[in-house]
């Protein structure tokens, strides 16, 4: 025989095997890296071996499964130093969380399993079931279970391992309930919620001023539980379901509304809500009417009527200048007629002011009043009663001496 197809079939069988190797359940991440062979022994509670418990085992790149065998324990394969997760599952055993070897290393690892458990728990108050209630199972500060209550104020667990756990059950408007609760095997457990209310007090002022000052009758909502208004302290007080999330809203004409989200607990407290008056700017005039050409003063305040500084002034559309640090402008007026002045500050702008301007000559000319002569013709005698002021009793006397003494001489 040929030596020739005899070398051919040592090949073909030897690659044949090495097929057959890398098909196998144990494999190893890092080709050709070290390995290490770690035993792992699953046991309960008491200590017992747990045999038939599968093994998924894990690490960064690779992964591998094993079985225990009647001693509980199982051989596995693993990358030297790498970190290695061992899941276990069994009919009648459980762990919360799978096993962390943080270095693998030839040794034996224990893996602690536990029965398996659910738990049932009925929430309820003096009314009876109640439903959509929080549910927070946990074991050494981490969450193992969340859910809600159902209709029927039942919540059911999952699959939990045996152990002592913390239970806290909570829902708006009641007192948050935590309780211990020692799990093992399938177990029911009621909890009862009891309803509660504490009061929050409300101030409301205006940050405006230094310190702030109290903001009387403002409309303070708190949103499904109270409307109120703040009285001269600024203050109100209402009675909210302990536990809520609301929401705080407070109003007044002239002040900007406020919105904010308020959360209630389980002890009385105190918020402060800060409000603004609305920007607005008043533009006034020293005069309705003045003489075209001269100026006419303009005094802008706020909406605290503090002067408003640096306001842009218009007249009849233009600009003609900003205010000064007084809030005040001297606008010049030329042409007689209405015009209309405006200022503007931060995107808000005043009312609107009239000012008549007149003309220099007073705008109102009146014609020089001229004598109309009278027609001549002659005379007309009027008749003087005797109580006519034009002759008086002392002329007549003095016409009389007059004559007296005429005769005297001849």
């Amino acid at each position: 025989m040929s030596r020739v197809p005899v070398a051919l079939c040592a090949l073909l069988a030897l690659s044949l095997v090495a097929g057959a190797g890398a098909g196998t359940g144990t494999a190893v991440a890092q080709s050709g890296g070290e390995t290490v062979t770690v035993t792992v022994a699953v046991r309960d509670r008491a200590g017992n071996a747990i045999a038939d418990a599968d093994l998924d085992v894990e690490w960064d790149g690779g992964s591998t499964t094993a079985t225990t065998a009647g001693n509980g324990k199982a051989f596995v394969d693993v990358p030297a130093g790498a970190e290695v997760t061992v899941g276990v599952t069994h009919p009648r055993y459980v762990r919360n969380d799978p096993y962390v070897i943080d270095s693998a290393a030839e040794r034996e690892v224990e893996v602690s399993v536990f029965r398996k458990s659910t738990a049932r728990l009925e929430v309820s108050d003096d009314d009876g079931s109640v439903a959509d209630a929080r549910v927070l199972i946990e074991r050494g500060g981490l969450d193992v279970a969340t859910g809600r209550t159902g209709p029927n104020g039942v919540f059911q667990s999952d699959v939990l391992q045996a152990g002592s756990y913390t239970v806290t059950v909570s829902k708006p408007g009641y007192y948050t309930r935590t309780k211990p609760l020692e799990i093992d095997g399938d177990i029911t457990n009621r909890v009862a919620l009891r309803r509660g209310s504490v009061t929050v007090g409300i101030r409301v002022a205006d940050p405006h001023f230094d310190p702030a000052r109290a903001v009387p009758n403002a409309t303070v909502t708190v949103t499904d539980v109270a409307t109120e208004r703040t009285g001269r302290s600024g203050n109100v007080s209402v009675t909210a379901p302990v536990n809520t999330e609301t929401t705080l809203r407070v109003t007044r004409d002239g002040y900007r509304a406020v919105e904010r989200d308020l959360t209630v607990g389980e002890t009385a407290t105190n918020v402060s809500v800060g409000i603004s008056r609305t920007p607005s700017i008043t533009l006034e005039s020293a005069n309705e009417r003045m003489v075209a050409g001269e100026r006419v003063v303009l005094t802008a305040t706020n909406a605290y009527g503090e002067p408003a500084s640096a306001a842009t002034v218009s007249l009849d559309g233009e600009r003609v200048g900003t205010t000064d640090g007084e809030g005040e402008i001297r606008v010049p007026i030329d042409d007689p007629g209405d015009h209309t002045l405006s200022a503007t500050k931060d995107g808000v702008r005043s009312n609107d002011v009239s000012v008549e301007a007149i003309s220099a000559d007073g705008g109102t000319d009146t014609a020089d009043a001229t004598p109309t002569a009278s027609p001549t013709g002659e005379p007309t005698a009027t008749a003087t009663s005797d109580s006519s002021p034009g002759f008086t009793p002392l002329l007549a006397l003095l016409a009389i001496l007059l004559v007296a003494a005429r005769f005297a001489r001849r």
